[in-house]
């Protein structure tokens, strides 16, 4: 099996008939005929179901396009690397954010890429971190930002930054004696209506596994895994929640939410960028987590984002 194989067998699934791939190919349709059942009977499975309206693929089938087409993307990529060589970064990079960083991260990361590596095609797809770990290990990501550095098989990570978790409120809803940002305990914060996103969520866990680490139960009024409307709802005065800085710095700014450190116990969680193992590390993608580690520094320098960047 090699790669024009590959992607033969691919134009062919995509095409849904073989005398369809032999024309867009410009091959003879016997020949891909040949190809198939080579396939088949170097992998000892059936790989195509064939009909009166074209061919299907069977599960084994599928798979095999699955791997064809990130194959091929890998080649893409690989060819990419050694052009740029020595010269001017090119070619896809794909980065997945969290939504509760997006928000500080992904316009001055994606500006700056545009101005320094204008060849490269720059992808930020935002997304839970369940999703991000889910598609990092499938090699759909080239690297992500995750809370939690474990279940990541071969991939390297490293720490970014370290944030605190607030707690936040309607500003006429305001729930504690104490002032807005005066510290409160997580023991006051778990007797209150909390808007928070579902366990299978990276943030959720986190509070989940500190409450428990203070015999604490959390008050979960709604779950909700949408940031924007986390937001929405505390803002409306629907409940509150516990969130980053940077997660909320637009509502904060605009009066929308008030909010306070969680000072007893303090919840401080790591961000890490964590580079996929299934895919080539190319000089576009080294480029692009330096400049995702500049402009974190930057943002937290400026007090942008409210963070700590790891020590050395």
């Amino acid at each position: 099996m090699d790669s024009r194989q590959l992607r033969y067998f691919r134009e062919i699934i995509e095409s849904g008939s073989l005398s369809a791939a032999a024309r867009s190919l410009s091959v003879a349709q016997p020949s891909l005929s040949q190809l198939v059942r080579n396939l088949e009977h170097e992998l000892n499975v059936e790989l195509l179901i064939r009909t009166a309206r074209g061919i299907s693929a069977t599960e084994a089938g599928q798979r095999l396009y699955r791997h064809a087409c990130l194959i091929e993307a890998q080649l893409e990529e690989a060819r990419d690397d050694v052009v740029s060589a020595g010269s001017e970064p090119s070619g896809r990079v794909v980065f997945g954010v969290p939504p509760t960083v997006a928000m500080a991260l992904l316009i001055p990361i994606a500006e700056t890429i545009r101005l320094e590596m204008p060849r490269v095609r720059f992808r930020a797809i935002e997304a839970m971190t369940g999703h991000l770990r889910e598609w990092l290990m499938n090699g759909d990501i080239d690297m992500t930002l995750l809370y939690d550095n474990t279940n990541i098989g071969n991939c390297s990570s490293s720490i970014l930054v370290a944030e605190d978790l607030c707690f936040y409120s309607s500003p006429q809803d305001w729930p504690f004696p104490t002032a807005p940002g005066q510290p409160v305990g997580l023991d006051m914060i778990a007797e209150t209506d909390l808007v928070l996103p579902s366990e299978r969520h990276g943030l959720r866990s986190f509070i989940e596994r500190i409450a428990r680490m203070q015999h604490l139960s959390l008050n979960v009024a709604i779950e909700i895994d949408s940031l924007s409307q986390i937001k929405a709802l505390v803002a409306r005065g629907s409940g509150y929640t516990i969130l980053s800085p940077a997660a909320v710095q637009d509502m904060v700014a605009d009066h929308q939410l008030v909010g306070a450190p969680i000072g007893s116990p303090q919840l401080r969680r790591h961000i890490y960028l964590v580079r996929s193992a299934s895919r080539p590390l190319t000089v576009a993608s080294r480029r692009t987590e330096q400049i995702c580690r500049e402009v974190v520094a930057d943002l937290v320098d400026r007090k942008i984002w409210k963070a700590h960047l790891p020590a050395g």
